[in-house]
């Protein structure tokens, strides 16, 4: 996959909407123009409002495999996106 497709990949997207969220939730997260920008634009708000739910299904479920002091941010907020995906 060259750069720039991996740049313009939905998914890479969304794990910088979500990354840049978390640093500062204060922002407004803009949407540009993007094939998939509903896909976009639902999986990071969608994951953004059920944090709370998904958190506790990580917590819950993935309690041996995720260290909440040791594992990376962008490694939580990828799996974050994918359970929301999975579960809606």
């Amino acid at each position: 996959m060259h750069d720039n497709e991996m740049r313009l990949n939905p998914r890479v997207i969304v794990i910088q909407k979500l990354y840049g969220h978390h640093l500062n939730k204060e922002s407004e997260i803009t949407f540009p123009k993007h094939r998939y920008k509903k896909f976009i634009k639902d999986v990071v708000n969608g994951t953004i409002e059920r944090k709370e739910l998904i958190q506790n299904l990580m917590n819950k479920e993935l309690k041996n495999d995720i260290n909440e002091n040791k594992t990376e941010l962008i490694i939580k907020l990828m799996i974050m996106a994918a359970i929301y995906e999975f579960m809606f």
